[in-house]
């Protein structure tokens, strides 16, 4: 590309020296010009229009200097731009954890480049959402998952245990004390039956509901349920596509008339 217009610097000049363009459109284009120079980038990284700190923040050969300048920069667009930046190093990137904006925080969980050490430093966030993302990524180490496990917000623990796919984390989350995590637990299609029965029976209705509303049951398991005390966890059956015929039989002669009505239209039965 011809620059001449642009009065772009020869690469190796004197920084006072360097002339930028007056249009920020010029500028923005040496900015992601790779034979612009460095002398012109590091003028270009304090650029007072952020479009033109945005495009130096997606290059792949910006000096460590200007990393930690452009993480530091007022603007959250241009943050943004670096954390989504696969070349911008897991250390610059540790550093964006607990940016004020979520969209430069979820920009680091997504990038390429974020490795162990980043996935250590989202464990230690104080971003409860972040955590959740981590911990329903298949593939972060098993001891990052332990801890994960034990999150204190019940999100990141729940989040995990409607995902995860590995049997020993989800039999952790299958008994955690929470209800709301048991629940996302429950509808997990990786859970075993023998947990699915012990689901069934949780002192919790919502954790019952959200099961039977989610995977199949053995016929020992709906047997219990169909009498469930809880209204709900007896609609939601009557709702649930895998139920079979002779237990939704059972319920269109529940005593309660929404889960009567509830049954009899699955079996398409008139009141």
């Amino acid at each position: 590309m011809d620059h001449s217009s642009t009065n772009q610097p020869e690469v190796g000049g004197d920084p006072a020296e360097v002339s930028l363009p007056g249009k920020a459109d010029h500028r923005i284009e040496l900015a992601r010009d790779a034979a612009t120079s460095q002398e012109a980038i590091r003028l270009l990284a304090d650029d007072k229009n952020p479009k033109v700190r945005c495009a130096v923040a997606g290059r792949p050969d910006l000096p460590e200097h200007l990393l930690h300048r452009l993480a530091a920069d007022p603007n959250s667009k241009v943050r943004q731009a670096l954390a989504e930046n696969p070349n911008c190093p897991p250390p610059v990137l540790a550093s964006l954890v607990d940016d004020p904006s979520f969209d430069v925080r979820y920009a680091v969980l997504t990038n390429p480049s974020a490795d162990r050490y980043v996935h250590e430093a989202i464990c230690r966030s104080s971003d409860e959402d972040i955590r959740r993302l981590l911990a329903e990524s298949q593939s972060i180490d098993q001891d990052l998952k332990s801890i994960l496990v034990r999150d204190p917000s019940a999100a990141v623990r729940g989040g995990m245990a409607e995902t995860t796919a590995d049997p020993h984390i989800l039999a952790t989350l299958v008994e955690d004390p929470d209800p709301k995590v048991r629940a996302r637990a429950a509808v997990n299609p990786s859970t075993t039956q023998q947990q699915r029965r012990q689901l069934a029976r949780d002192k919790s209705a919502p954790v019952r509901w959200a099961l039977v509303q989610t995977v199949s049951l053995e016929d020992d398991t709906l047997e219990e349920l169909v009498r469930d005390r809880s209204i709900n966890v007896r609609w939601w059956l009557a709702t649930a596509p895998q139920t079979p015929h002779r237990f939704l039989r059972t319920l269109a002669e529940d005593k309660n008339p929404e889960v009567r009505t509830q049954a009899r239209m699955r079996l398409g039965l008139k009141e």
